[in-house]
């Protein structure tokens, strides 16, 4: 049975992001997946800021980012639901990224070669974000976020991108709007691959 980890980044839990989350896990359980959801503001997983003196002092075992990896692990998709901010997602999100998505974990690289080998292959990953902003402001500018995403974290790490869908003006979104969005995000979790 596939397994999904849904990662979220948004402290209140009225954020619309955390109704995302909540739509991929029916989607993707009406299609017979289980689905973990890790809030990173809620979680008693929590994590400080990625610190070390020595890139060798990078590998030092860590139970919390382990259990994190022990999850990553466990996954066949791997979706991450978070507003845009600054351009980016939560400094949460992206700590998170950088203790969990280590070298020697989710990727390492072999002498003479610059391009990483993916260690996560098999797995599928999704990003969901929410704006206030219009979308004709994250086509110019925001094309560097997506190759982040696809490129840099999924690709890099081995997971193939399979969706990267931007709610544009959710500040200025009616209810039902918000609900045909809600509709596409599980229609998206109920793919079989």
């Amino acid at each position: 049975m596939p397994h999904v980890l849904i990662v979220t980044a948004h402290p209140s839990s009225k954020g619309f992001t955390h109704r995302i989350a909540a739509a991929f896990k029916e989607g993707a359980e009406a299609a017979g997946k289980t689905v973990e959801i890790v809030d990173l503001y809620k979680t008693d997983l929590q994590m400080g800021f990625l610190s070390f003196e020595e890139r060798a002092d990078m590998g030092t075992p860590n139970p919390v980012r382990e259990k994190h990896q022990a999850k990553v692990t466990a996954a066949d998709e791997l979706v991450f639901v978070h507003p845009m901010w600054w351009m980016a997602p939560p400094a949460i999100m992206k700590n998170y990224l950088d203790n969990v998505y280590a070298g020697r974990f989710a990727f390492r690289y072999k002498m003479g070669s610059p391009i990483p080998e993916g260690l996560l292959k098999g797995k599928r990953g999704h990003v969901f974000i929410t704006s206030d902003g219009p979308m004709w402001i994250y086509t110019l500018f925001a094309l560097p976020f997506r190759i982040i995403w696809n490129t840099f974290v999924f690709r890099f790490c081995g997971v193939k991108p399979t969706t990267l869908k931007v709610l544009d003006k959710k500040l200025f979104r009616t209810e039902p709007e918000m609900l045909k969005f809600l509709d596409k995000v599980k229609r998206i979790a109920g793919r079989k691959y």
